[in-house]
């Protein structure tokens, strides 16, 4: 058994935590730039908060940075290296999620709304521009960016409807909506109280859409939360990205859970590498799995 591995072990038995059920497929959707104060109790939200209120809620979950970029980067390597810039030519060398679960013999896509052609390198993207390479992790390194099975990876959104039809979801889901319905905004999009309304008219449907399928069977889950908040006060340095909501539906967990428990984007990798059997990566060796969304 990999070292990382058995010191994660050790970790859990030293928060007294069990290990953890296998997970099976996971769909982690990302939004963007809203604190938990602006999320949760938001009348413009009513799909989020209804699944925050149903499932599970975090109601101290952090960012690790600012800006947008590092954290996506930290979601699948459990590092920001040192970044604190949105400037999608930069490049990360090092193991990510992806990687492992390939490893593994698993399977992973990344579903990006907008996302012109798949396997589509540039920075921007759409007729008005929708899509933000700085929201797309894994084309920042060089050994998925350079797979010549990227296409079929790196894919629209528009993929997921006939994957769901036809029960071929990968064990990993990373799902980011464009800049409309990731609550972001851009010059062409909704302002104000109408962006937050079409952006979760669209979770909505998404997150149903999920729900009503094959796919939605087993110890599957799907993870709703935001790169950052504002501010960067928080109790660790690990936690310097701003506070915000985070949803766990797991489909054999918890209903109506709401915990204080300081978690961070390292903490959600360390739950899918904890359930999926893989070491955890960077800084999630260290972060607090975020298990007790997923015992009934």
């Amino acid at each position: 058994m990999p070292r990382a591995l058995l010191l994660g072990l050790g970790l859990l038995v030293a928060w007294g935590m069990a290990a953890p059920a296998p997970l099976g497929r996971v769909f982690v959707i990302v939004l963007e730039n809203h604190s938990f104060q602006q999320v949760i109790g938001n009348p413009n939200l009513p799909n989020f908060n209804r699944l925050a209120k149903t499932y599970g809620l975090a109601t101290h979950y952090y960012g690790v940075a600012h800006p947008s970029l590092p954290n996506y980067v930290a979601l699948i390597a459990g590092d920001t290296f040192g970044s604190h810039s949105d400037n999608p030519a930069q490049r990360f060398q090092g193991p990510t999620l992806a990687g492992q679960l390939e490893a593994k013999g698993l399977s992973w896509r990344a579903y990006l709304e907008t996302l012109p052609a798949p396997g589509f390198s540039g920075a921007y993207g759409g007729n008005p521009v929708l899509y933000a390479k700085k929201h797309n992790p894994f084309l920042l390194f060089p050994a998925i960016a350079a797979d010549p099975a990227l296409p079929d990876k790196v894919v629209g959104l528009e993929a997921l409807r006939p994957d769901l039809e036809r029960n071929r979801v990968p064990t990993l889901a990373f799902i980011v909506p464009n800049l409309c319905h990731d609550l972001h905004g851009a010059p062409s999009c909704p302002s104000g109280p109408a962006l937050d309304k079409a952006g979760d008219a669209f979770l909505g449907q998404l997150v149903q859409s999920i729900m009503a399928s094959k796919a939605w069977a087993g110890n599957a889950a799907i993870i709703l939360t935001f790169d950052e908040g504002e501010g960067g006060t928080a109790p660790s340095p690990l936690e310097v990205g701003g506070r915000v909501a985070t949803v766990v539906i797991a489909r054999q967990g918890a209903r109506g859970r709401v915990s204080s428990t300081p978690y961070n984007h390292y903490s959600l990798l360390r739950t899918l590498e904890d359930g999926w059997g893989l070491a955890p990566l960077g800084h999630a060796a260290q972060a607090r799995p975020m298990l007790e969304f997923f015992a009934p």
